[in-house]
């Protein structure tokens, strides 16, 4: 064979090759994207449906539907983030009815609807993606104040997101809802203030030092990202669970039992006055969000969300009570001393300070405050409240919007 055929073999086999591995990675993207639109799932550009605001670093993506979203009844339409950020089951205009009283629920992650943190699935697995609205703390409202006041008419709207802080919902009613004459704002906030502000004392700070990731998202959303990578990746998920939860594990198990003595209050005592300093400005961001509240004559309810790892809690199933000794929710890549100190302040803190704190300074600005954390005490070990540090099963959502409707009914007495 001559060099001249050689040549000619070669560059016919590689153009039979370049082919046929452009027309399998056709079919191949075209079966994946038929395959997630079956299933009536939108590859994310940005993780979290979240995209970058210049007001708090993220809002809920405009048009957006929930990730691997539970519903009540499989047939029921998605829940879409509107273009205000919005859930709800009707579209939210800024102009009132007269006859609506419009209620605003915010928070984080649990008051979103989110699901499982994953290393907790090894304990126990759980639903991993969002609640709809209707299976949602702020559906659940909704219906439970629907049925206790029938001639009334309730518009419950779910203006919560991931990761959010209390600063965060400040200036986003500012910024937002303040335009949608609410009536009524609800607050559910704890745990992510407690990670990323009242540890450092800096939530702003805070706040500022994540948007370079935020903006890694939007760069990374500009590139061509394949449907058949995401749908793979979704069936290594769901195929491989256990392998992930394993993997996982390694990283987010405690080495040390949580309630063995190095986590015990009379070493939290020791750090206890630092942890009061740090939180003050926690607490001057509440003065300032109830002083604008009062300013718009909006009424507020301020509620500490539930935690796992308080003392003060629910009689723990034996699964909440194995996630909340083996798993802790924060960073891996964190130092040691850090997560300790973590550790004790979620233990402790609220319930020997920042609790009341909170309170005094809602009550003194003529507001109503709840520490959830108080307020499920009667649930029994039967109940399952919890699916990891402080998201919520689908019965837990219902009974905490029952606690929550019963306080905004108190406005709305029978006869009124």
């Amino acid at each position: 064979m001559t060099t001249s055929d050689k040549i000619e073999k070669f560059f016919k086999n590689f153009g039979l090759f370049a082919f046929t591995t452009c027309l399998l990675l056709v079919v191949l993207e075209t079966v994946s994207t038929l395959a997630l639109y079956y299933y009536n799932i939108n590859p994310k550009k940005y993780e979290y449906n979240q995209i970058l605001s210049g007001y708090h670093v993220f809002k809920n993506t405009p048009g957006a539907p929930l990730w691997n979203e539970v519903k009540k009844n499989p047939n029921d339409p998605p829940s879409i983030v509107d273009g205000n950020g919005f859930i709800s089951d009707n579209p939210i205009y800024v102009k009132k009815p007269d006859d609506v009283i419009r209620i605003f629920v915010m928070g984080g992650s649990a008051v979103f609807g989110v699901g499982q943190f994953p290393p907790f699935a090894v304990v126990h697995p759980y639903h991993l993606g969002n609640l709809s609205y209707s299976l949602g703390l702020a559906g659940q409202l909704e219906s439970y104040l629907s049925s206790q006041r029938p001639g009334l008419k309730f518009e419950v709207i779910n203006a919560a997101a991931t990761d959010r802080m209390l600063h965060q919902s400040m200036i986003y009613y500012q910024e937002t809802i303040s335009r949608f004459s609410p009536d009524i704002i609800i607050n559910l906030d704890g745990y992510n203030d407690l990670h990323y502000g009242i540890m450092s004392g800096r939530p702003y700070s805070e706040m500022e030092s994540r948007i370079p990731s935020y903006l890694n998202l939007l760069d990374n959303s500009r590139l061509y990202q394949p449907n058949f990578m995401t749908f793979l990746n979704m069936g290594y998920y769901k195929f491989f669970r256990d392998m992930v939860g394993e993997q996982l594990k390694q990283q987010f198990f405690l080495q040390d039992d949580m309630d063995q003595e190095k986590y015990s209050f009379n070493q939290y005592k020791k750090f206890e006055n630092s942890f009061i300093a740090t939180s003050q400005r926690f607490l001057q961001i509440l003065d300032h969000y109830t002083a604008v509240l009062n300013a718009d004559k909006v009424d507020f309810i301020f509620a500490i969300q539930p935690m796992l790892y308080r003392q003060i809690n629910k009689e723990w199933s034996k699964i909440e009570n194995q996630m909340r000794r083996e798993v802790f929710g924060v960073g891996p890549n964190l130092p040691k001393e850090v997560v300790d100190r973590f550790i004790l302040m979620s233990k402790y803190f609220f319930d020997e300070y920042l609790a009341k704190a909170s309170q005094e300074r809602v009550e003194k600005s003529g507001y109503r405050f709840l520490d959830l954390n108080q307020e499920i005490r009667h649930l029994k070990s039967d109940f399952e409240l919890y699916v990891d540090y402080c998201h919520f099963t689908i019965g837990g959502s219902r009974i905490l919007a029952e606690i929550l409707g019963k306080e905004v009914l108190k406005r709305f007495p029978v006869g009124s």
